[in-house]
């Protein structure tokens, strides 16, 4: 299993951008192996495909909670603990809300690795990033 930062995804679903070209196969292999995602995350894809028409969007979303392959984990007050205890112990590495639920959804399911293009990610030790983008630019 291995967690699909939000960035991943848009790259991904937005073939105009510069870095789709790089991270195609990544998503690929990784929807096959499996995903690990929470709801925060989904939600900031969400925002980034607002401008779409209604219908396109639900769709993309639908299709991406949908996979057979994705485990999507819920913010409850359990996580939400475990993402303070992150904040608190990686703030000064630049991790800041949204990303210590990604690690806290990481440490509950077990995770160790992310597709991500986030810098402040590398900092934290206890984890495998994959950027097959940072290569490539």
């Amino acid at each position: 299993m291995i967690y699909i930062d939000a960035n991943y995804w848009i790259y991904y679903l937005d073939s105009r951008l510069p870095e789709h070209k790089y991270v195609i196969e990544p998503m690929r292999k990784a929807i096959h192996e499996g995903i690990v995602m929470n709801l925060v995350t989904l939600v900031e894809i969400t925002h980034y495909l607002r401008h779409l028409p209604e219908k396109e969007l639900i769709r993309k979303i639908r299709t991406i909670q949908n996979l057979a392959t994705l485990r999507l984990i819920e913010l409850d007050t359990k996580l939400f603990d475990v993402a303070l205890k992150k904040l608190i112990k990686y703030v000064h590495a630049g991790i800041g809300g949204r990303d210590s639920v990604i690690l806290a959804t990481m440490e509950i399911t077990d995770t160790k690795r992310i597709a991500t293009h986030d810098e402040a990610f590398k900092r934290v030790k206890e984890i495998e990033v994959v950027d097959t983008i940072k290569r490539h630019m």
